[in-house]
């Protein structure tokens, strides 16, 4: 049964809305559903914790990489995440994962895919023991979007705003990064991603991200390097910033990043995020997808 977890109000105002459209469907293709709805992000893992206890491993989420990041933490903590099957249902137009993954935006052609019961394994970042679909961030653009999200208003102007306002006088992040058999970099950086998927609040932050080969990408600019800074974070916004002299470019899977001093901000599946250290692995094939 396709049990349908549905984004609260919070993260999507139009959640509720497009679950009815998709729950047309369902009735019409005669299939076996129920729907969980969310008042806060807290109650994706009460309802997670009934289903798994009922047995029950078909989930379906209507909502954003918050969601799919609550869900899957959920059933991490409280069973076996490789014996579910998860589909994506998105909300709007910049969810990043379903976007990288080139799912359908229409709800009526992705419940009708997830229907099919395709299955499609693809790798997940495992960030101090948490699963991450997505991306984690360090440096400018985490300072730039902590700022971006105290705005009363938040839109694409607006964040281009905060980025042209604020992105050129950051100083960078002094970072410590290590990898079972590599050598280790310590040095202050202006701009770092580890990538599983390579999209991040709309932004191609890593074209060469790939979510079935094992590995990630872990890219970075120094701010040492980086003279023309609000430059450099455009080119991140389209992913040019690839072919800049000045982007280091590793493929991994696994690092530690540790800071002497403070907390290192990041942005972590679409949510800012404060850490005394990471841990980072990737484990191929590990979530198995309806695409």
């Amino acid at each position: 049964m396709l049990n349908i977890i549905v984004a609260p109000l919070s993260e999507c105002v139009r959640a509720e809305q497009i679950t009815k459209r998709v729950v047309a469907v369902l009735k019409a293709q005669k299939a076996e559903y129920s729907v969980y709805f969310s008042k806060a992000l807290e109650d994706i893992f009460n309802s997670v914790s009934e289903l798994l206890t009922l047995g029950e491993t078909e989930f379906v989420v209507v909502g954003n990489d918050v969601v799919i990041s609550e869900l899957l933490n959920a059933v991490k903590q409280l069973g076996d995440l490789s014996k579910i099957r998860l589909g994506i249902v998105p909300v709007k137009q910049n969810d990043d994962f379903a976007k990288f993954l080139n799912l359908p935006f229409n709800p009526e052609q992705a419940i009708k895919n997830i229907l099919n019961k395709k299955i499609d394994a693809v790798d997940y970042l495992l960030v101090n023991g948490r699963v991450v679909v997505s991306n984690i961030t360090i440096g400018a653009s985490a300072e730039i979007y902590e700022l971006f999200l105290k705005r009363k208003v938040k839109n694409n102007f607006t964040k281009q705003l905060t980025a042209n306002k604020y992105g050129g006088a950051f100083t960078g992040v002094d970072l410590n990064i290590t990898s079972r058999g590599e050598k280790p970099i310590q040095n202050k950086f202006f701009e770092l991603s580890i990538s599983n998927s390579g999209i991040l609040n709309g932004d191609n932050v890593c074209p060469l991200a790939n979510v079935r080969d094992g590995l990630f990408n872990l890219n970075y600019a120094l701010n040492e390097q980086t003279e023309k800074k609000g430059d450099y974070l455009k080119q991140v916004e389209h992913g040019n910033h690839i072919y800049n002299a000045n982007t280091q470019q590793l493929w991994w899977d696994n690092c530690k990043i540790s800071t002497a001093e403070g907390k290192i901000k990041a942005i972590v599946d679409g949510r800012i995020e404060l850490f005394d250290n990471l841990t980072i692995s990737l484990i191929a094939n590990g979530l198995k997808l309806y695409n």
